[in-house]
């Protein structure tokens, strides 16, 4: 008997999303921020994948119709405010704290019984490093390159619209236009290193600032931007 077909292939891969809070539950000014939004970042805004979340009730369904009408494609919303609404429109409703810590939910041990041994320590995991990636290709609107357990150098410019992801740490020799998202797992030291500075977006680790932040001195010069105390820092490295 031949063996059926399978009807399906999982297949993991890295995605970029972006968490959208919403501050203040005014539709106009919502839409007007969206509008400034997409005219910043307009070569990689189509397609873009967000997560609504609010702390306060909002017209959702305004909400979903602007991003979407400006190519923005809205894909869960977390649990709070926005979750009964979401519902109704169809959206995944994601746990507001997705990450929960096992410490809290462990008994304690009682006062009067002794401690138990300390348990011996596992043998160090040594991590899997892989070789440093490097383009030396125009990166062009469209294309997105992800390097993964490693870091990206990119000698050429890297065009609006494009994306260039990677593990550790993103050096541009070049022009840098779209977005760079260095630290894509999380890692708080990785950092971005560009020539000429004109990106529609810089994040490390989750942390990022689209164009209209990073205005003034910082654009078209030599920059570095890396994590301090949880925020992201931008500064001239030809100053």
């Amino acid at each position: 008997m031949s063996k059926a077909k399978p009807a399906l292939e999982f297949k993991g891969r890295m995605l970029s999303l972006t968490r959208v809070r919403v501050i203040e539950p005014d539709l106009p000014a919502i839409e007007a921020q969206l509008k400034n939004f997409a005219r910043q970042m307009s070569g990689a805004i189509d397609g873009m994948p967000v997560i609504l979340e609010s702390d306060k009730p909002v017209e959702l369904v305004g909400v979903l119709q602007s991003m979407r009408r400006l190519g923005i494609q809205p894909i869960a919303a977390m649990e709070g405010a926005l979750a009964n609404d979401a519902r109704l429109c169809g959206l995944p409703v994601l746990p507001a704290d997705m990450l929960t810590d096992a410490r809290a939910a462990a008994p304690k041990p009682a006062e009067a019984a002794p401690p138990p041994p300390p348990a011996p320590e596992p043998p160090p995991v040594m991590p899997v490093r892989r070789s440093t990636r490097i383009i030396t290709e125009p990166v062009r609107s469209g294309q997105q390159i992800y390097v993964e357990g490693a870091d990206l150098i990119v000698t050429q410019p890297v065009s609006p619209g494009a994306e260039i992801i990677a593990d550790g740490c993103i050096h541009v020799y070049g022009l840098l236009r779209g977005r760079a998202i260095a630290g894509a797992r999380g890692d708080e030291t990785a950092r971005i290193f560009c020539k000429k500075m004109e990106a529609d977006l810089l994040a490390v680790a989750g942390v990022y600032a689209v164009a209209d932040q990073i205005q003034g001195a910082l654009r078209g010069h030599a920059v570095q931007a890396w994590l301090e105390q949880g925020k992201l820092r931008i500064e001239r490295l030809d100053a």
